[in-house]
């Protein structure tokens, strides 16, 4: 009896996810247990909330300074948004300050010690999150994910997640079986050139979303790096602008979406 492959799409995260620079700012959210999970919790300004929620699913830097300002950026726009610390307090930044460059960090070694466990807190993540703030019907989810991330929102898109949509920046992690399991809008944020997701890949991706008549957009830089819609150097201002780019389609996928009844 035949079986299928299930091919990979997005190889695993490796050093040119430690690439990038560290922002600077004041986080504006807090961050609370979640059944024993950290998570950070940031909320929109009561006048322009809209009642819907976003998952935050970060990269191997997890609760850390840029993802604590890209969640604010996103609660600014109405939602309310939590990010899961599915590392369990042992992101990259616990164990080096400079991980790419330090030769006492095994990135390898963290790397396969976190690949199952933050799946299993993720998913138990997830239905604890949705138990403590989906009791009012007209509350909708989406997600976001960011490398590390980028699987979980594939999860949460299928018929068995929670989101009503879903975007992705620089994806790691990712077989052909987490997109075709994909049945709601996803939008893809990506580097024209990333080892982790090359053109055959990116390719590979519309097809199997274009065959299951899926929604789907795939947004596409060039010079910038894997990383750059978390990590970019905001000196250069094209990066800089990439980055940007990147959040605000993201905030438009989303509005539209969760605006359509």
């Amino acid at each position: 009896m035949a079986t299928t492959e299930d091919r990979v799409l997005a190889k695993p995260a490796d050093l040119c996810c430690l690439k990038g620079s560290i922002h600077t700012g004041e986080q504006k959210g807090v961050i609370e247990s979640i059944n024993g999970v950290d998570t950070y919790v940031s909320k929109p300004n009561p006048d322009t909330a809209n009642n819907n929620v976003i998952l935050f699913f970060p990269d191997a830097f997890g609760l850390h300074i840029n993802s604590f300002l890209m969640m604010d950026s996103f609660a600014a726009c109405g939602y309310l948004v939590l990010g899961v610390d599915y590392f369990l307090g042992d992101a990259v930044t616990k164990h080096s300050k400079t991980p790419l460059s330090d030769p006492n960090f095994d990135f390898q070694a963290w790397r396969n010690k976190h690949l199952p466990s933050s799946e299993e807190v993720a998913v138990r993540w997830v239905k604890d999150v949705h138990a403590k703030y989906g009791k009012d019907p007209d509350t909708k989810f989406a997600c976001v994910g960011y490398c590390w991330g980028a699987r979980f929102v594939c999860s949460q898109l299928s018929k068995t997640g929670i989101c009503k949509v879903g975007a992705v920046a620089h994806p790691s992690f990712m077989m052909e079986s987490h997109v075709s399991g994909i049945e709601a809008p996803i939008f893809f944020s990506v580097p024209n050139t990333d080892a982790l997701f090359v053109p055959e890949s990116r390719s590979r991706t519309i097809e199997i979303l274009t065959e299951a008549n899926r929604d789907f957009n795939m947004q596409i830089f060039s010079k910038v790096g894997h990383g750059f819609a978390t990590r970019a150097f905001l000196s250069d201002p094209y990066e800089r602008w990439a980055k940007e780019q990147s959040f605000k389609s993201f905030v438009d996928w989303i509005d539209h979406w969760l605006s359509e009844k």
